[in-house]
């Protein structure tokens, strides 16, 4: 009757904002998978950075912060405080110590 009309109204209306919801050209709410939307480096035509470190500096201990913006207000900003960074703590796969990072939401 009458409520499986709102019902299928309802359900279109919601298949309608999934299929047309968009972000940055993106859309957000559709079913497709994020590996479908990934390109790799090379893809793109970008080459990996080289950072050498020099010898004097191997023994020392430093840390950087990455400031990452993450919403559409101004100061919403997630910044992440990095104390090693090396090829052995970047990349390290799950179970192994990773990079020591201490997020802190600003904003």
């Amino acid at each position: 009757g009458s409520i499986q009309i709102e019902i299928e109204q309802l359900t279109d209306e919601i298949n309608r904002i999934a299929d047309q919801a968009q972000y940055n050209q993106m859309h957000m709410l559709s079913n497709k998978s994020a590996s479908q939307n990934v390109k790799t480096a090379e893809e793109l035509g970008m080459q990996p950075a080289k950072i050498n470190t020099p010898a004097s500096l191997s023994g020392s201990q430093a840390s950087w912060t990455l400031r990452v913006h993450v919403g559409a207000n101004q100061d919403e900003a997630i910044a992440v405080n990095i104390y090693s960074a090396n090829v052995a703590n970047l990349f390290a796969g799950e179970g192994a110590q990773a990079a020591q990072a201490a997020p802190v939401q600003e904003g």
